[in-house]
């Protein structure tokens, strides 16, 4: 898999935590924050993405710059970049910066959270960050916090509970978050937010099973809007098209995953999609399909498709 595309699906994580922010970082972090603000930030120099999620914040140390980055998948380079999204942060807004890596891959997590070597006296380096791996995190925590709009992780916890329990485990999980006390639409939000998070570890034809039977109870895709349905589809088709490349071993097999994701969502917004454009779209290159499904909310007209299609 191309570290750009699994970029392109880690930094769309933090949309999902919407409003959520402080509850998401209060749960992992080690120390408790009040958000103040979130913080732009690009790195032009040094990558060419954008962070994750970046926000000021107040703690018992004062204003702190607190930095998620969101993990599908281990990267070997990550103390590197984590190093340099911190310089980057600490120079532009001049407050310490506290960072976290969440991690929420299938694989057991191989990743260092340090850097750390001395050189006689006064040359040294000893730089550390938070490293969380979902899969550690036990089933119990999630659903014994206060946060329960964090109960949408929960088809990434228990790592080794879930293989072994498969869909039990994530009936349950659906089960939970509909007997929890969250409200009736906040249960909507956090339940499509659960489906979208199985995606990543979960069989489709499972998902499905549990989950239309819970959408028709909730009638979570009336009323949850048209935008969210879109960015479940964007979710769910880009891991598809991931889980194929992995089990066939063929880049087409992603390809062709990707332009279906762009040719539903295209429909879905237009109504109808003439069939010379889904022609089109069926030709187009991982990269080309990338970028219309990641703009498919600033696509306002089919004649402005005409500026990602080749």
């Amino acid at each position: 898999m191309q570290q750009k595309s699994g970029n392109q699906y880690d930094t769309t994580i933090k949309d999902l935590f919407a409003g959520g922010t402080e509850e998401l970082i209060n749960f992992f972090s080690d120390i408790p924050v009040t958000v103040v603000s979130d913080l732009k930030i690009q790195f032009p120099q040094v990558e060419t993405r954008v962070s994750d999620l970046v926000v000021k914040a107040a703690s018992d140390q004062g204003l702190v710059a607190i930095h998620l980055e969101f993990q599908s998948r281990n990267d070997l380079e990550m103390p590197y970049r984590m190093l340099r999204y911190a310089l980057e942060i600490h120079k532009t807004y001049h407050l310490p910066v506290y960072q976290m890596v969440i991690y929420f891959g299938q694989p057991e997590m191989n990743m260092a959270g340090q850097l750390h070597y001395r050189l006689g006296n006064e040359n040294m380096l000893d730089y550390r960050y938070r490293l969380i791996d979902l899969g550690k995190i036990t089933y119990e925590e999630l659903t014994n916090s206060p946060h329960q709009q964090l109960l949408s992780l929960l088809p990434l916890a228990d790592r080794d509970r879930r293989k072994k329990n498969g869909e039990e485990f994530l009936r349950r999980c659906a089960e939970d978050i509909i007997s929890s006390g969250l409200d009736r639409e906040t249960k909507k939000t956090v339940l499509l937010r659960a489906e979208i998070f199985a995606g990543l570890v979960f069989d489709k034809n499972m998902i499905d099973l549990i989950f239309r039977e819970v959408e028709r109870m909730l009638n979570i895709e009336e009323s949850a809007g048209y935008q969210r349905i879109y960015e479940k589809g964007l979710q769910k088709g880009r891991e598809e098209g991931r889980q194929e490349g992995r089990q066939e071993g063929r880049q087409e097999g992603r390809q062709e995953s990707l332009a279906d994701v762009a040719i539903r969502l295209l429909s879905k917004k237009f109504r109808k999609l003439p069939r010379e454009y889904v022609a089109r779209i069926k030709e187009q290159d991982t990269y080309v399909l990338q970028q219309v499904i990641d703009n498919i909310f600033d696509i306002n007209d089919l004649s402005e498709l005409e500026d990602y299609l080749q």
